[in-house]
Parts: C-alpha cells; sequence; structure tokens
C-alpha cells in the first residue's frame, strides 16, 4: 500500500557517534517534495524508490571528491551514506567523517 503525502521522511538525521563527525541532515517536506539543510546548504532531496529500496539524493550537497551529489540509503528512519570508497573505487563524501558508512538516526 502507498504511503500518504504525509511528512514521512521530515524530520532531523545525525550521526550519533560524534567522535566519528558530528553531521546532520535535516529534511522537510513542503507540498509534494522535500528539501534539506546540511552544513549550511540548502537543497531539494530526490526521493526515489526501488522495490523495496528508497534512496535520498540531496540535490546541491557535493561529496568532497568527486564533487556530485550525495546519495543515500532511506531505512526506518535511518540514512546510511557510503562516505568513502576504496582503492578501485575512489571517492570521498565528507572528509571530515572518519568511518566508511555513516549512519544518521532521526531524532
Amino acid at each position: 500500500m502507498a504511503q500518504p503525502a504525509s511528512s514521512t521522511y521530515a524530520g532531523t538525521y545525525a550521526v550519533q557517534d560524534t567522535a566519528v563527525c558530528s553531521l546532520s541532515i535535516s529534511v522537510a517536506q513542503l507540498g509534494n517534495y522535500y528539501t534539506y539543510t546540511c552544513q549550511g546548504i540548502r537543497g531539494q532531496v530526490e526521493v526515489t524508490k526501488d522495490e523495496a529500496e528508497t534512496y535520498f539524493t540531496f540535490i546541491g550537497l557535493k561529496g568532497q571528491e568527486p564533487e556530485e551529489d550525495i546519495s543515500a540509503s532511506w531505512q526506518d528512519s535511518v540514512l546510511l551514506i557510503q562516505n568513502y570508497g576504496n582503492s578501485m573505487n575512489e571517492y570521498t563524501r565528507f572528509g571530515d567523517c572518519d568511518a566508511k558508512y555513516l549512519e544518521l538516526h532521526r531524532q
């Protein structure tokens, strides 16, 4: 059954272990779409669903290397971002975060 057009995804998501980093992303619903605020950057959230998975793309929130929009998977009020790759696929999303995977829990 389809989710109602409620604020299903709205809220502030934050890394709980501040030793990893103090990253937080606020998501708000405006009409039929979502916006975000993160580190002083504001933009629109593109929400896509692929079977049982839900993905967010934060339009305008660029990774450190390469500079492309950051994506996250969403499940049970948790955003999961793979922060960096490996030697075959090198990239870094948030250079000040010291973990391969960042779990941002809705507060």
